[in-house]
């Protein structure tokens, strides 16, 4: 029986078919949950991101028009029209540097403005954290020295810089003011995306400036590393928000982007997932724990079903193979639900039956094989007592007085033999006497024409056998073999090791020097009909072959051979197979 064909796997796969739609279902409606969060949440920050991108740049336009409009400003024409060393320029120079003081506290995104002359190398910084002044002095001349070797000119769009000291900038110059003098400003990264840190994303959320190439611009306030997990993932997707996963974390993304239109810049707004599910809680265990829950459901069920059914239908079908091997023996313990108790009660009672009926077929056979094996053994006495009475009125007629005296006691001997019909065992010494006394017999009545042997040592002559089992072959011997025309006519009977199981079987020969079987004979005595038909021409052979089969089984087997074949010369042979199994004694 397969697995496929169980009813265990049956109830299982009907199990599965209507819990896994439910569980699908569930799984389906809970992902479309998430989506739709992350849909609303998405358009709400992208919405409020798209906002401070567009105030963003309305600002970066503004610091563009102030930065054209500054080659009007009283200040600046000045500048250019005085001496560098005259006090007309150096108040110029002044009131410059307090317009742009006032400007960067007005203005929180500007942290740089300068001024510069060509012509005389005059540097004018207004910066508003002092403490960085040197490096945006610094910065200040690597934007100057970048726009001479670009020779560039006029109103330039904002740019990306990275000082030596790695801080990166957003830088607008104006080199339109005439004379030799450039203006421009400087905008922090770092400052620009600060206003985004303060929102509401959760814990390792975060915000990130990225040039439109995607490389990071600020790392104060989002973790580098972890959007290098996921830059691939961005780079492959064009919607409103990308879920995104860092597999060095483990952790998932919703990642709004924006870019701005007024600088070659990208605005990322990353929230972490488990912030942004963290009120569907629920929703949350059901997507990690459904599958789990349903294997539960479903072990627990196995196991009840174990319980209530497949233990007791196990219990059943192991008793049935035992029944089926033999054992009948076997009871199953009762219990269980009411109807399995009953198939319990019914098999039981089943078996107690089958037992029952076992031991009478089983007395009843022994019984008809006790009747045939007294009636197989009583045939033989008629087919005995007629050879006899021809042997006597042969001895008679010769008025051999002598002879009939002698034959006559071992006639006395023979017929007592025979007559003990109430022994169905006898030593295979008493077989070999009762053989010995038939011979004599036939000795006397053909003298100086009739030999025989008997060579069976002791090791084999107390083995108990059913009786009248050699003396039919060596009748047979005498009656279709015997003829003067070979001779002396010579029986022997002889009691040999088997030599391919020594130790299990010995061998029982009857051996003749007469005419030997003819092939179609031959053939007829070594194949099973004799164990099918009786047939009165050769009673005695299928007698013996019967009552040693009823005896040993198959572990018994009579052949026929010619003699040549056996390598005594011509002549019939007859060998017996026995197992040193002895039946009982009776």
């Amino acid at each position: 029986m397969t697995i496929v064909n169980s009813v265990r796997f049956k109830i299982f796969i009907g199990f599965v078919l209507v819990v896994a739609p439910l569980i699908v279902f569930l799984v389906i409606n809970n992902v479309y949950s998430m989506n739709v969060v992350r849909d609303q949440i998405s358009q709400n920050y992208s919405k409020l991101l798209e906002q401070y991108v567009m105030d963003t740049d309305n600002t970066l336009k503004e610091f563009d028009n102030y930065l054209f409009h500054l080659y009007s400003d009283p200040d600046v024409i000045n500048m250019t029209v005085y001496n560098e060393h005259s006090d007309d320029y150096v108040l110029a120079k002044q009131r410059l540097y307090n317009k742009f003081s006032k400007q960067i506290d007005i203005y929180n995104l500007i942290n740089t403005f300068y001024f510069y002359s060509k012509n005389t190398d005059d540097l004018l910084v207004a910066t508003r954290e002092n403490s960085y002044y040197d490096e945006r002095v610094q910065a200040v001349k690597q934007v100057i020295i970048e726009s001479d070797n670009n020779h560039s000119e006029g109103h330039e769009d904002w740019k990306l810089l990275i000082s030596k000291s790695g801080v990166k900038y957003l830088v607008k110059s104006n080199t339109e003011l005439g004379a030799g003098f450039s203006t421009g400003m400087l905008i922090r990264m770092d400052s620009l995306v600060q206003p985004l840190s303060n929102w509401d994303v959760g814990i390792d959320g975060g915000t990130l400036a990225i040039t439109n190439e995607g490389l990071p611009l600020t790392e104060q306030f989002f973790n580098v590393e972890s959007y290098q997990q996921f830059e691939k993932q961005l780079e492959l997707k064009k919607s409103e928000y990308h879920v995104v996963r860092d597999k060095k974390k483990d952790e998932q993304y919703l990642v709004v982007k924006q870019s701005s239109t007024h600088a070659p810049i990208q605005y990322l707004l990353i929230i972490a997932e488990k912030n942004m599910l963290k009120n569907l809680p629920y929703l949350q265990v059901i997507i990690y724990f459904l599958p789990l829950g349903g294997a539960i459901v479903l072990a627990m069920y196995l196991l009840y079903l174990q319980g209530i059914l497949f233990k007791p239908l196990t219990q059943l079908i192991r008793g049935m193979r035992k029944i089926a091997q033999g054992e009948l023996q076997v009871r199953l313990k009762e219990g269980g639900s009411t109807e399995f108790a009953v198939l319990i009660t019914i098999f039981n009672n089943m078996v107690n039956q089958i037992e029952n009926l076992k031991i009478s077929v089983y007395e009843e056979k022994i019984r008809v094989q006790q009747a045939e094996f007294k009636h197989l053994q009583v045939q033989i006495n008629p087919h005995f007592y007629m050879n006899s009475l021809n042997i006597i009125y042969n001895l008679a007629a010769l008025k051999d007085t002598k002879s009939v005296q002698k034959m006559s006691l071992h006639l006395a001997d023979y017929f007592r033999f025979i007559m003990r019909t109430n022994r169905t065992t006898l030593t295979l010494r008493d077989e070999l006497q009762h053989i010995a006394n038939y011979l004599e017999i036939q000795v006397m009545r053909y003298p100086d024409h009739l030999t025989f042997q008997i060579d069976v040592s002791d090791q084999y002559a107390e083995y108990y056998i059913p009786p009248l089992i050699i003396q039919p072959f060596v009748e047979n011997s005498i009656i279709h073999g015997f003829t003067k025309e070979h001779g002396v006519f010579h029986i022997q009977v002889k009691a040999l090791p088997d030599p391919s199981a020594p130790e299990d079987y010995f061998i029982l020969t009857v051996i003749d020097n007469g005419n030997g079987y003819d092939e179609g004979m031959l053939r007829s005595l070594n194949s099973e009909q004799y164990l099918q038909e009786s047939g009165d021409k050769h009673l005695g052979i299928w007698n013996v072959r019967h009552r040693l089969r009823m005896n040993y089984g198959e572990q018994v087997s009579i052949s026929f051979q010619n003699g040549t074949e056996y390598g005594v010369g011509h002549g019939a042979v007859v060998i017996l197979k026995l197992p040193f199994v002895s039946i009982m004694k009776s």
